[in-house]
């Protein structure tokens, strides 16, 4: 546009001088230099023109990140999912997954990236994320838990619930037979206190009853050596005609046939006083 600019221009004082006669002597010197401005306009042009598109024609595009990879991924029949891709080289990684813990990684010197998510029970939804070069792309994808994974999960967890009710079943028939013994164990023990305290009382029944005997015994030689005594002084000392009982082989004579001497007799044999006196026999030592 500006080398038309300056033909024009040219153009039209070469008119206006055309019409003066002195400028028609000087013509051909007007017009060659005419020409030479003309040159020397379009070679300014061209440089112009160069000079602006060749900024254009070096400058370099910056590349673009970006994430390539599907959008959905299936777990293998051992309920791992890798999740793989492609991106810049070198790039950092981010995996944040649905019930699994963040994962990083850096791509390779090709742009290769692989992520792996070990035990996936059930399906879910991951965002992957990646940095090159101060940029930022981001990524949601999708994935799946392989059905033969998933029954056998299933099939382990029954097992698990049918060991666990076992376990709970032993448990308590465990804990009935422990009850059993230790109610065993306290009818005994109860069994033996009872006994104890029946023998307990028994022998203080028969201690009592010992106790009372041995005390009628006792009153009993005291009042027969009470009569003895009285039967003495109301007799004179001489009289040997009074009865008193002996045994077979014993040497005393007992004025009381209750006496404790003859307690082991097998029978008494009344006689006169002087009569046991003659066989040689003393009076008891009880009496």
């Amino acid at each position: 546009m500006l080398e038309l600019a300056f033909i024009f221009i040219f153009l039209g004082i070469l008119t206006f001088f055309a019409k003066k006669t002195s400028f028609k002597k000087g013509m051909p010197l007007f017009l060659a230099i005419g020409m030479v401005a003309i040159i020397l306009a379009g070679c300014s042009a061209s440089d112009d023109e160069l000079t602006k598109e060749e900024p254009t024609a070096t400058q370099e595009k910056a590349p673009k990140l970006s994430i390539k990879s599907e959008g959905t991924f299936q777990s293998d029949e051992n309920g791992t999912v890798t999740i793989s891709g492609k991106t810049k080289p070198t790039a950092e990684l981010t995996l944040v997954a649905t019930g699994q813990p963040n994962q990083t990684t850096t791509s390779d010197a090709k742009g290769n990236f692989s992520f792996a998510l070990t035990e996936v029970p059930n399906d879910g939804t991951a965002t992957l994320m990646t940095t090159w070069k101060s940029q930022n792309e981001t990524k949601n994808i999708t994935y799946q838990a392989n059905p033969a994974y998933k029954a056998k999960l299933a099939k382990i967890e029954q097992e698990k619930q049918v060991a666990e009710a076992k376990r709970i079943e032993a448990e308590k028939k465990e804990q009935e037979r422990l009850a059993t013994e230790a109610a065993k164990a306290k009818r005994v023990e109860d069994a033996r206190i009872a006994e104890e305290n029946r023998k307990a009382e028994a022998k203080r029944i028969a201690d009592q009853q010992a106790a009372a005997q041995k005390a009628r015994e006792a009153a009993a030689q005291k009042e027969a050596e009470q009569r003895r005594q009285a039967s003495t002084e109301q007799q004179p000392a001489d009289n040997q005609g009074e009865m008193v009982y002996i045994t077979a082989t014993g040497k005393r004579y007992h004025f009381n046939q209750n006496c404790r001497g003859l307690n082991n007799s097998n029978g008494e044999t009344q006689v006169t006083l002087s009569d046991a006196q003659s066989r040689g026999l003393t009076k008891c030592k009880f009496e």
